[in-house]
């Protein structure tokens, strides 16, 4: 059985979470909780507010405005701001960058780029530093379709599988293939092997570049499952 990320971090203690589709869950719940979110601005400034908005799509998120004006003019003349939660079973931790003023149903908001990553602690847990990433969170594999094989890389992955692919944009996929027998290479390991049913093919662009992104659900045992996951949910104590 996959763990949720509940019981992953009552087990170790902290998480580092750089799975999109994770990250789009975790800002959701703080939306519909109305949870309170915080930053520590230069000159000692707390900026308090919650989440309003999280668009996956755009990655952008919204924040209500502080009822302090001077600190909502803090956090928008900086390039990055830090922000925390203390949400349901776990403390947040989450960078934002390029805040800009907005509005959001009719009242003022700060707009910013939506977080890459998470770190998720135990509550009263003191924060270890995470591990430093230095290689972006993917996995490359080879797409078995007769007579080739096209490469392509899973960029995200949630915990029940679900997943992203970016391929080039001439690959012949459609939603509802499945292919079989895929070979899925973590970064420093040995390849492994699922099969990975398409949902959905979007025409993309990356880096400048057409592209295709392919939403996909990856079929393997839990074991292979969790092998792969672990690119983008870290565990570390």
């Amino acid at each position: 059985m996959m763990f949720d990320l509940a019981t992953r971090i009552a087990t170790t203690g902290q998480l580092l979470v750089r799975s999109g589709i994770e990250i789009d869950h975790i800002l959701s719940d703080m939306v519909q909780q109305h949870s309170t979110v915080s930053a520590t601005l230069p000159s000692q400034n707390m900026f308090l507010s919650r989440l309003v908005s999280s668009d996956p799509v755009r990655q952008r998120v919204m924040f209500a405005c502080s009822d302090y004006k001077s600190a909502n003019s803090t956090v928008v003349s900086q390039p990055s701001v830090i922000f925390r939660c203390n949400h349901r079973w776990g403390q947040f931790a989450f960078g934002c960058t390029k805040p800009r003023m907005v509005e959001h149903a009719h009242e003022p908001a700060i707009e910013m780029t939506a977080p890459t990553a998470i770190l998720a602690l135990q509550h009263r847990r003191q924060a270890v530093r995470p591990p430093a990433m230095t290689e972006p969170a993917e996995l490359y594999c080879k797409l078995p379709m007769a007579p080739i094989a096209f490469e392509a890389r899973i960029v995200d992955m949630s915990l029940d599988g679900r997943a992203f692919l970016l391929a080039d944009p001439g690959i012949p996929l459609c939603a509802g293939t499945r292919l079989q027998d895929v070979r899925i290479t973590p970064r420093g390991r040995e390849p492994l092997r699922a099969d990975i049913e398409v949902t959905h093919v979007i025409p993309s662009m990356q880096d400048g570049h057409p592209a295709t992104r392919v939403a996909c659900r990856i079929i393997a045992p839990d074991a292979t499952l969790e092998q792969l996951v672990r690119t983008f949910i870290i565990e570390f104590t």
